[in-house]
């Protein structure tokens, strides 16, 4: 239809180009426009992200991700809020590395490189909107029950203690972990559910996620997803991380397990809500 128009001298329209959307929010490629607000967004972000990780041992992805979104690409935020989340989590192992529990992590950290490389894989067939409004549903409902029998404190614990059990959660965590940088909820949803005491939470799920998420940035690597600008914008970030962990990690001593337990709900109370926030406004 287009070369028959051609043909008859008929001008069609130039078809409009789609935006180019910026990847790193402080300037574009070539470092050639630098906007000082969406800078100071990216900061606040990373600050944050590295508090929640400092206080709860993990969430910085979870919270980065409420910041990074509203102006960078999914696929830019993934290997980045990974990365992130490893400067987070190495910085507040200063304060956990006693309480560390090496061999009840180990069943999760098989389990989670099966479904690391299965998440960075669905990236480019996954349609990201459906992963953050079915994870969005699930938080909200998963940390309102939660919060609810924390409240009338009666919470109920499942008592089991199984490998297996403990490897598929490792699983449903890496293939999150690759999708959206995700790796913390299910072993920390599976802990609490165990009743487990806060230092032994953390003792699991925090060196597991560390491992996980610097896996999941190697992987991005591998798959062209971390270049020079997502670099840039990572070293960018270390600062604001480093510090935001540890005025984090200094409350997190001051916690009792129900005031901890608490928080953490919240927590993803909130990332849960803005998940389907973004999806539905």
């Amino acid at each position: 239809m287009a070369l028959a128009a051609q043909r008859r001298g008929v001008q069609l329209p130039a078809r409009p180009r789609r935006p180019v959307r910026k990847h790193l929010p402080g300037f574009s490629r070539g470092m050639d426009q630098f906007d000082p607000f969406y800078m100071m967004i990216f900061l606040l972000g990373a600050g944050a992200g590295g508090f929640v990780t400092g206080l709860a041992g993990f969430g910085t992805a979870l919270i980065v991700s409420a910041f990074w979104l509203h102006f960078m690409d999914p696929v830019v935020v993934a290997p980045l809020a990974a990365a992130c989340s490893v400067v987070g989590q190495i910085s507040a192992l200063k304060g956990t590395w006693r309480h560390l529990q090496w061999k009840a992590v180990t069943p999760f950290l098989i389990g989670a490189f099966i479904g690391l490389p299965l998440g960075v894989w669905s990236l480019d067939y996954v349609e990201p909107g459906h992963v953050k409004v079915a994870v969005g549903v699930f938080l909200v409902g998963y940390s309102i029950y939660s919060l609810f029998f924390l409240f009338r404190g009666n919470i109920a614990s499942i008592k089991i203690d199984n490998r297996f059990a403990d490897g598929a959660v490792g699983i449903i965590g890496g293939v999150m972990g690759g999708v959206a940088g995700l790796s913390g909820p299910a072993p920390l949803i599976w802990c609490q559910l165990r009743g487990l005491a806060k230092t032994v939470q953390r003792g699991i799920y925090q060196p597991y996620n560390a491992i996980i998420l610097a896996t999941a940035t190697g992987v991005h690597a591998l798959y062209g997803r971390v270049d020079g600008e997502v670099g840039m914008a990572f070293l960018i970030s270390i600062p604001a991380t480093v510090i935001g962990s540890w005025i984090g990690t200094t409350l997190y001593h001051r916690l009792d397990d129900r005031l901890f337990n608490v928080i953490v709900q919240c927590l993803l109370l909130l990332s849960g809500a803005m998940l389907l926030g973004r999806s539905f406004f």
